[in-house]
Formats: structure tokens, C-alpha cells, sequence
């Protein structure tokens, strides 16, 4: 029985992996299914289930065993390391944190590609069969979404693992939501970086301000998502459910709004819990 439990728990990491390919957010799945039902047995389960993971997958394809070590088994551990060593840190400045390591990682893996992904978008147009068999004008606007991925490689990395991280967290500490805090200390690259352009007229590489000026957005709308959520709560929605529908929907509809609460919200003065499973 306990050879079939570990094959099954095998077969299950192996599915959620190969749907995080098609939808990349969704690598949360995997260290949520190892901690809640994997890492709870004893040491050697664990063990062999990892080692028969990683395995499966070099033997499948080694590219896929870099990718999730960089990034499910690295977000596993880093959950696992703070919630030891860095507990009484605020959780969303844990969650920004933890999705900044991995992207540097894969952003490292994924660099050589960068080129290529220019070479891809430029010869487009110059492909008869494709022009012919989706139009012209499908064809630009595939070769803008192939340009807009090489200027924001980075910001979309970051993207994907930020929102990863955020609903591991949110799945497995969702009592906590609601006390979730960031230190208004992150804000402040983004500030520099207007500043410094405008003010001081210093010369900044393209890729690196908009990709670093996106990701501080992006934490920052989200943030002001979770403040939403608590004001729906505060006019009376009761459902769990629809308070968290009704915050993304708006913060995701309205990114501005969502980041200017999120900004004035992380100067509050606040007390530091502590928020361990």
C-alpha cells in the first residue's frame, strides 16, 4: 500500500506540473499538494516521492527538471525556510520575496532565448504558408505579443511566480488574508526610478526601468486588491467567494486605483504578528 500511495502521489505532482506548463500560475499546485498531503509522513515518503519525481522528469525531458526545480521546489522551500526562520516577517512582504528569487532564476534560464524570440517576431511576415493560412494582420499581432514578451521577459517571469506564490499562500493560510501587510519600503525603487528620470535626466537602460517599474505596480495592485476585499467586507458582503471575485474584478479592471490603495495602505502603521502554520 505504501508503494502505491507513493506512485500515486508521483502521478499526481507529474499532472499538476504538466497543467502549470499550460497555465503557469497554477505551479502552486505542486508545493500546495506536497505540503498539505506529502510533507505531513514521515521523512523517507517524502524523500522518495521527490527522488521519483525529479527522475521521471530528467528522463522525460531535463529542461523540465531545471524548470521545476527553479520553480515549484524552490517556492516549496523558501515557504518552508521563512516560515522557520522568518516568521515574524510581514506575510506579503514574505510572498514579494519569495517570487523574486525564483524569477531571477528562470529569468537567468530563459535569457539565452531572448534573441530568439526577436528572430521569431521579424520573420513572421515573411512565413507565405502562415500568412495565408491566418492573414496578414493576425500575423502583426502575433509579432507584437512576441515583441511585448522580449522588452517584459522579465516583468512577465515575475509575473507568473508572483501570482504562483500569492495563491499558495491565500490557499493555505487563507484565515490570514486579512492581516496581510507589506512594508512601504518597496515602493521606493519605483520612486527613484521616476525621479532620478525626470529630475536628474539620468540615462536608464529601457528594459530594466520598465520591467522593474511593472513589478513594483504589480505587487503593489495586488496589495490593493487585498484592501478591497476588506472594504466589500466592511459594506456588508458576507460570502468569502464573492468578496475576493468582487476585489479582483475591480482591481483588475481599474490597476491604477488598485495601486495608488495599495501604495497609501503600506504606509499604515502596523503591528507585526506572527503567522505560522
Amino acid at each position: 500500500m505504501a508503494i502505491v500511495s507513493v506512485l500515486m502521489s508521483v502521478v499526481k505532482i507529474i499532472v499538476y506540473f504538466y497543467i502549470s506548463q499550460i497555465i503557469p500560475f497554477l505551479a502552486y499546485l505542486i508545493p500546495y499538494y506536497k505540503i498539505t498531503k506529502v510533507n505531513l509522513y514521515k521523512r523517507k515518503y517524502s524523500m522518495a516521492i521527490n527522488i521519483i519525481v525529479i527522475l521521471v522528469l530528467y528522463i522525460i525531458n531535463p529542461s523540465f527538471l531545471i524548470y521545476y526545480l527553479i520553480f515549484p521546489y524552490t517556492m516549496e522551500f523558501l515557504f518552508y525556510l521563512f516560515n522557520r526562520l522568518g516568521r515574524r516577517m510581514q506575510v506579503y512582504n514574505r510572498i514579494v520575496i519569495i517570487s523574486i528569487i525564483p524569477t531571477i532564476l528562470l529569468f537567468i534560464y530563459f535569457y539565452p532565448i531572448k534573441d530568439n524570440i526577436v528572430k521569431i517576431a521579424n520573420i513572421l511576415p515573411q512565413m507565405e504558408e502562415l500568412v495565408k493560412l491566418i492573414g496578414i494582420e493576425r500575423i502583426k499581432i502575433l509579432q507584437q505579443y512576441f515583441l511585448y514578451a522580449n522588452d517584459y521577459l522579465l516583468f512577465g517571469t515575475f509575473l507568473m511566480v508572483f501570482l504562483a506564490t500569492f495563491f499558495l499562500f491565500l490557499t493555505l493560510i487563507p484565515g490570514t488574508y486579512k492581516m496581510w501587510k507589506i512594508s512601504c519600503y518597496w515602493i521606493i525603487p519605483y520612486i527613484v526610478i521616476l525621479w532620478s528620470k525626470k529630475f536628474l535626466n539620468i540615462p536608464h537602460n529601457v528594459f530594466w526601468e520598465n520591467n522593474i517599474l511593472e513589478m513594483i505596480k504589480y505587487i503593489f495592485v495586488w496589495y490593493g486588491i487585498k484592501n478591497l476585499y476588506i472594504l466589500t467586507e466592511k459594506i456588508g458582503v458576507k460570502s468569502n467567494i464573492l468578496k475576493h471575485g468582487i476585489s479582483m474584478l475591480l482591481g483588475l479592471m481599474y490597476p491604477m486605483v488598485a495601486f495608488i490603495i495599495g501604495v497609501l495602505a503600506s504606509f499604515e502603521f502596523i503591528e507585526v504578528k506572527e503567522i505560522r502554520i
